[in-house]
């Protein structure tokens, strides 16, 4: 699997300063939304429709959320559940391919957020919703649901979400289901090995390899690079000979950029990587990192902190939302954190929201400790990877949606 290639939007997005692009991305959710109200659809049918599900969304976006989609698709042919997919751009709710496996089954599951779900819409048959059980899967990352979603979870029979952070935020304005699926990392093999991204960028075997990654369509304030890459300062006010930072980033602005560099200076050993990778030399570049720097301020899962520690590399995250649900202290290093209000909106996270602010200099410590102590680092890779294993495996995330769906279906 590929990630897309670059549109003429990725070429001309880096040249938007960040706050337009924030206003815009606000706009059009809530002109999206507010067309909600016109839309219904009939009760579902037991035995109308073959038990399984018609899956709508993106799996080749190169972002988190179609990585979500790919994810589910791998569990539901981990656990043999019939299943129909039908291509859905997420950024657009353009219909990119024909469906594969034209059934039509007696679960919709749209992996959309909702105002792109709602742009979909516009151009879908809406009677496909008549008669079935529709599921949503959304990913959300603070506390509060946006208002604006609030009368959509309505519309859903149910509602699935890979965490209990995001579960727990739903279930405060809806009393459809909200169901956690955790998804599944691990198949029963790691595919990728450490040499083969270091031998490309030309980083030592031995050296420490530590990591940040951002992109910058899932929101730069949320993600927090610049704080990642505080701490990393702090850690090393003279990177040693031994140590290297990889930045992996795609949606910089020229401005996010600049601000990246000048934290930098002129130090060793920095290497940048932008832009879309193909799949096998992303995930060979995950499994090159010794230690992922991830100082979120909010996370809906946290998929590049589990993808890591599935690879055996050490999380230095903060200890906030999704991520505490697979990294403690006894698998990663989870970092101390305030909670704040935001001043100011921040696309879909509006002024007033609450996430955390992670503590650079508690993070720069147990950044400092693993270099300093190799055996402490891979004592930790190895409970994280055994964690991930353990916790986030293909064929039981597939098949606790498969005996869910058993259910719904009334089927034994």
């Amino acid at each position: 699997m590929r990630e897309q290639p670059s549109t003429w939007k990725d070429v001309v997005r880096p040249f938007i300063p960040r706050g337009i692009l924030n206003a815009r991305n606000a706009y059009k959710d809530r002109k999206a939304l507010a067309y909600f109200s016109e839309l219904s659809h009939k009760p579902f049918v037991p035995g109308k429709h073959p038990m399984g599900i018609n899956l709508y969304g993106d799996n080749g976006a190169g972002t988190g959320l179609s990585r979500s989609v790919q994810l589910v698709l791998d569990a539901f042919d981990a656990a043999h559940l019939p299943y129909s997919f039908h291509h859905v751009e997420e950024w657009s709710g353009r219909a990119l391919s024909p469906v594969q496996d034209s059934t039509d089954y007696a679960v919709n599951l749209v992996h959309l957020q909702p105002s792109i779900w709602l742009s979909f819409l516009k151009q879908f048959d809406r009677r496909k919703l008549d008669g079935h059980y529709n599921i949503a899967f959304w990913l959300w990352e603070t506390p509060e649901l946006p208002e604006e979603w609030h009368k959509v979870c309505e519309f859903f029979d149910e509602i699935w979400v890979p965490s209990v952070f995001i579960a727990r935020a739903i279930r405060k304005v809806t009393d459809r289901p909200v169901k956690v699926q955790y998804y599944g990392l691990y198949d029963g093999s790691v595919r990728y090995d450490r040499s083969a991204a270091r031998k490309r960028l030309g980083i030592p075997e031995k050296d420490m390899l530590c990591m940040i990654l951002y992109d910058g369509r899932s929101s730069i304030e949320r993600k927090n690079p610049f704080g990642a890459l505080d701490a990393f300062c702090k850690a090393f006010p003279k990177v040693p000979e031994d140590v290297w930072l990889v930045i992996k980033g795609k949606g910089f602005t020229k401005q996010d950029k600049r601000k990246l560099q000048h934290k930098l200076k002129k130090r060793q050993h920095i290497v940048w990587v932008e832009g879309l990778l193909p799949w096998q030399e992303a995930q060979e570049l995950l499994a090159s990192a010794d230690v992922l720097l991830s100082l979120h301020r909010a996370e809906g899962f946290g998929l590049p902190v589990a993808e890591v520690m599935l690879y055996g590399g050490v999380a230095v995250a903060t200890d906030y939302s999704s991520t505490t649900e697979f990294l403690d202290e006894t698998c990663g290093c989870p970092v101390h954190y305030r909670l704040l209000r935001t001043r100011q909106d921040y696309s879909l996270y509006r002024k007033g929201t609450i996430w955390a602010e992670p503590d650079t200099d508690d993070a720069a410590k147990k950044l400092r400790e693993l270099y300093e102590n190799p055996q402490r680092r891979q004592q930790l890779g190895q409970a994280a990877q055994e964690r991930i294993r353990t916790m986030l495996e293909t064929k039981q995330a597939g098949e606790r949606m498969l005996r869910r769906i058993r259910t719904i279906c009334k089927e034994q």
